[in-house]
Parts: structure tokens; C-alpha cells; sequence
């Protein structure tokens, strides 16, 4: 019978572990996929060393087929070496998967993870990180994604880590630069307080590698630096506990003052967006007095009523209400345009 068997291989230099290297060595065929991000240079040539073996290199495609490896995993030992841990990406996730529902016994040899070298390099504690996010070169909607998870993860008091797209087979991906001016745009386009010049930001450059380095500052002070070769992740940290504050401050060479909390002027949408809207709806509803005197009082008496539920719920808490208060407002505010009588500038 035969066996796959997953090894990490961890990130950049630190290569595999005693048990990964044995698996190696006792498989019949072993693979070497790495294009989820840049790898050592002589990463081949230093695992076919160590082990005794010789591997083959395969690239996304064939693995997400995985046709030939379940083939020659039935009756031979097959080993799959990837970076990082295999079961953070769902392409490995799905082969075990295919390979445990046709008989194959599996096994897993961990790796170290960005995911948690992130945290445990620049100090932040793992358990307070929320969920991560992917950044990507291109975008047709000003990155709302990443926008909108990191503004859910600040209003938790939770860091988010940014992964940047890398594509391996074209040496090309997202870049530091990149990622701060969509952050920007992204809040240009959405107006949801989140993002800005001042935000915190942790940059964290060939993560595992001799050439390792950690640097954090404003998105001012950064945007411009060139934190030189792939791979760079990012983190946007959220409400920080006095120990992760000084971890920082001590790995990044700053002063405890200069390390930011992006959460404490963090606001939900509701907090942002009525307050505009009562505003817009106040100055039409003053329009609307002044120029239609008589035969709408009533319509008046509910609009102005309207929002100030719409502040009232606001300020309870009551979002979902307040925002459906601000609405009715400015519903019966603007039918007042159909009587061609007033123009209303919104």
C-alpha cells in the first residue's frame, strides 16, 4: 500500500526538519512545488544534498491535477515538498483530501508559516490577528476586499496580516508601494475613515532568510522606502497590549510613542456615514422650508423626526435602525422634488 506524505519546508534558509529530510529519503519519488513565493536560490540543490535524493521539480498546474502524484502514491512512498506549512494552501488540502478518499494513507510533516513567523518576529502575540487577507496587483474595485477586512479587524482591535501576490514563474508580484497607494485609493473610494496617511504599518521583508528585516512606521514614512527583495508581508496592527508594544518597539529600533494603535480612532460605518447624511438631509430640509411655506408641515414634522431617530439610534448603538431612520428622512425630503416646485441639491 502506498503513502503521501506532505513536507513543509518552512521559509527562506531555514529549510526542512530532521523529519522532513527523512521523508525524503525513504520516499520512492519526491516533489518540489514552491509557487506560492520566491524561494532560496539552491533550495533544490541543498534538499537533494541533505537527503540523498533526487527531486522534481513541478509547478501549480500538475500539482492542482494531481493526477500522476495520487497514481504513484497507491503502490510507491511519495513525498510532496512545498515552503511554508502545506495545509495553509487548499490546493494541498484538496489533494489529501483525494488522496484519503481513494485509500491512500497521508501524512503531514509541518512547517513554519508566515502566519505565525509574522507575529512571533515582529513580537505581536498570534492570538490577537484576525483574518488574513491577500493584496493583488490588479484591481477593478479599488481593493475592497482587503479594505473592508482590515476595517472589520480594526473595530475588533485585531492586526491584519497582508499577504502581497507573487507570482513565481514570472518573478513578478504586488509590491510594498503598491500596497500602501491601493490602501489609499481604497479609502478615497470608500470615505470609511479606515485608512490614511498616519495608519501603523509593520513591514516585514524575506521573513526567515539572513537577510530578514522588520521596519514599521506611518504609511508616510514608508511609502517611499525600498525594503528590497521579495517576499514582503505587511501588518496593519489594531488595539495592542503594553508587552506588544514594547516587543516592537524594541525589534524596529523605535520609541514606544511612535508605535500606533490603528483602533482607537477606528469607527463603524454607521458612525461615518449617518452624521453625513444628517447633515445633507438638515441643509435640504432648510431649503425645503424656506421655499415651500405652505402644505408640507407634515411632510417637515416626519422628516425632522426621522432624523432624530437617526441620531438617537446612532448613538445607542443601533446601526441597522439608524441608518434605515436617516433613509425614510431623506426619502420624504427628496419626493418633494416631484411636485416641480423646489430642486433639491443633494
Amino acid at each position: 500500500m502506498g503513502k503521501l506524505t506532505f513536507v513543509g519546508l518552512g521559509l527562506g534558509d531555514q529549510g526542512a526538519s530532521i523529519a522532513g529530510l527523512n521523508a525524503i529519503r525513504e520516499s520512492d519519488v519526491s516533489y518540489l512545488e514552491y509557487y506560492t513565493t520566491p524561494h532560496a536560490p539552491r533550495l533544490l540543490e541543498e534538499l537533494e544534498a541533505a537527503s540523498g535524493k533526487t527531486m522534481v521539480v513541478v509547478d501549480r498546474n500538475f500539482v492542482e491535477d494531481g493526477k500522476r502524484i495520487l497514481q504513484e502514491a497507491k503502490e510507491g512512498n511519495v513525498v510532496l515538498a512545498v515552503q511554508g506549512d502545506p495545509m495553509i494552501a487548499t490546493t494541498h488540502s484538496d489533494l489529501r483530501v483525494r488522496a484519503a478518499s481513494g485509500g491512500i494513507e497521508t501524512s503531514v510533516i509541518h512547517g513554519t508559516t508566515i502566519a505565525s513567523a509574522a507575529a512571533s518576529a515582529s513580537g505581536l502575540h498570534y492570538y490577537k490577528f484576525g483574518a488574513t487577507v491577500t493584496f493583488t496587483k490588479d484591481s477593478v474595485n479599488y481593493h475592497q476586499q482587503v479594505y473592508g477586512r482590515v476595517h472589520q479587524n480594526l473595530l475588533e482591535g485585531s492586526h491584519t496580516l497582508l499577504l502581497l501576490e507573487f507570482d513565481t514563474e514570472k518573478g513578478v508580484g504586488a509590491s510594498l508601494a503598491s500596497l500602501m497607494e491601493g490602501l489609499l485609493a481604497a479609502e478615497r473610494n470608500f470615505k470609511r475613515e479606515v485608512i490614511s496617511e498616519k495608519t501603523f504599518v509593520v513591514v516585514l521583508s524575506r521573513v526567515g532568510t539572513e537577510g530578514e528585516q522588520i521596519r514599521a512606521g506611518t504609511i508616510e514614512e514608508l511609502r517611499l522606502l525600498d525594503f528590497g527583495e521579495s517576499p514582503h508581508v505587511a501588518i496593519i496592527p489594531g488595539r495592542m497590549h503594553f508587552s506588544e508594544v514594547e516587543s516592537l518597539a524594541s525589534v524596529c529600533r523605535l520609541e514606544p510613542g511612535k508605535v500606533g494603535d490603528n483602533s482607537a480612532s477606528i469607527k463603524r460605518t454607521a458612525q461615518v456615514l449617518v452624521p453625513r447624511y444628517v447633515e445633507k438631509a438638515k441643509k435640504a430640509l432648510g431649503t425645503a422650508r424656506s421655499s415651500l411655506t405652505q402644505g408640507y408641515d407634515e411632510l417637515f414634522e416626519n422628516s425632522e423626526l426621522y432624523i432624530r431617530d437617526a441620531e438617537s439610534f446612532l448613538a445607542n448603538g443601533q446601526d441597522e435602525l439608524a441608518m434605515l431612520s436617516i433613509g425614510y428622512a431623506e426619502g420624504l425630503i427628496d419626493a418633494l422634488t416631484f411636485t416641480g416646485k423646489i430642486k433639491l441639491d443633494w
